[in-house]
């Protein structure tokens, strides 16, 4: 890959004042002091590696997400670094920050650490394109995933960048109308919708296509709206007082179930005769289902970031799928039983959708023979591949 001189100079600088920064604080220089600072935030400019020493790859990607704790974080984690391993590539995760600052200082710290690629999970829309626009000053490729981009400004900017690889994400909407179905087979006929706040257009996009479908079936629904970075306990309480206004309600939709959250609704409803729906996955799926609330999780969404970093590696090896940001759709898997999460865990519980091979066959493939690809995933395709 070709870089511009420039960029060595700019990664010193930048590199001197990360340094400079972790001398003068008592924090690590990477450590977000919004959302979640746990572990999660190491050592090395709060940076966490995942596959080989850097040394041994050719390429190093920066990874910013959420969390790499929670159910689909720590997923979507083992399948990067999986397919990382196969490509020979470095990764570096930064997580836990939930606004546009902190993130872009994620991605500083990264492109000083030596990143060459950066795949994000954009928090704030409205910040795609300054992200980007950091990537350009430093002549490094990016890669947004699990989010479109809502914002007009930020994505004609995007999509006119030679450094933009593309995003992709799934269909929220779609998803979000599933779920609502769902609760009416089984028996619910009032809805609490346990929301977060605008902004986050991945959640967005499913809060909206709920609330549609609801309004136009003329169902009746009530909404808690929570911020970006409530914790399991914020949320818990949320849900406990969304209850106690409006005790008629007998289906919940919980629109982000990340950090901690569906596993903590799933014990607070426990004994009750609620229903639940959510997306993203509680760490022990089997016994989420079985506490006998739970009736359908919206999940196996780790398949996305996958699909992105090789998308990002084939930019970054002058091989790119298409000659202009590529905007991928990906499939979601549907839990509506403990039986289908115990195939889950079986098929899931380590990478297992597809061979090392397979991954090189994805980065040699064509624009339609890739999104061909992606449009068979499903849990059937994982399991039928296994057996």
């Amino acid at each position: 890959m070709k870089k511009k001189w420039m960029k060595l100079v700019a990664l010193s600088m930048s590199l001197m004042m990360v340094l400079l920064t972790a001398c003068g604080s008592g924090q690590n220089a990477g450590e977000s002091t919004a959302g979640n600072t746990s572990a999660e935030s190491s050592e090395a400019a709060g940076a966490e590696t995942g596959s080989e020493d850097t040394a041994d790859a050719n390429l190093t990607v920066g990874v910013i997400i959420w969390s790499t704790d929670d159910g689909l974080g720590a997923d979507s984690k083992k399948a990067l670094d999986a397919v990382a391993d196969d490509l020979g590539i470095n990764l570096i995760y930064r997580t836990g920050s939930y606004d546009a600052e902190n993130q872009t200082t994620d991605l500083e710290n990264l492109i000083a650490a030596g990143a060459d690629g950066i795949m994000c999970c954009v928090i704030v829309d409205t910040s795609t394109d300054e992200l980007l626009k950091v990537c350009e000053e430093a002549d490094v490729d990016y890669q947004v995933f699990f989010r479109n981009i809502i914002d007009e400004e930020a994505y004609n900017y995007c999509m006119s960048s030679d450094h933009f690889a593309g995003y992709i994400c799934e269909d929220e909407g779609s998803a979000g109308v599933d779920m609502v179905d769902e609760l009416i087979a089984q028996g619910c006929t009032t809805f609490g919708l346990i929301n977060r706040e605008a902004g986050n257009g991945v959640i967005d996009r499913r809060q909206q296509g709920t609330m549609e479908y609801l309004d136009e079936k003329g169902l009746t629904y009530y909404v808690s709206t929570n911020t970006s970075t409530a914790t399991a306990t914020e949320m818990v309480d949320a849900t406990d007082q969304l209850l106690a206004a409006y005790p008629d309600i007998d289906g919940l939709i919980l629109s982000s179930g990340s950090n901690g959250a569906i596993d903590a609704i799933v014990t607070d409803l426990e004994g009750t005769d609620i229903k639940l729906t959510s997306f993203d996955t509680p760490a022990d799926i089997e016994g989420s289902f079985n506490a006998g609330n739970l009736c359908m999780l919206t999940t196996g969404a780790q398949i996305d970031p996958v699909y992105a970093l090789i998308n990002l590696y084939c930019k970054m090896t002058d091989n790119p799928k298409s000659e202009t940001p590529t905007e991928y759709g990906s499939n979601y898997i549907y839990m509506k039983s403990a039986e289908d999460a115990k195939t889950y865990e079986q098929y899931f519980g380590e990478f297992n959708s597809y061979t090392a091979d397979e991954i090189k066959s994805m980065v040699d493939m064509d624009l339609a023979s890739f999104e061909k690809e992606m449009a068979n995933y499903s849990l059937e395709m994982v399991v039928d591949k296994m057996e």
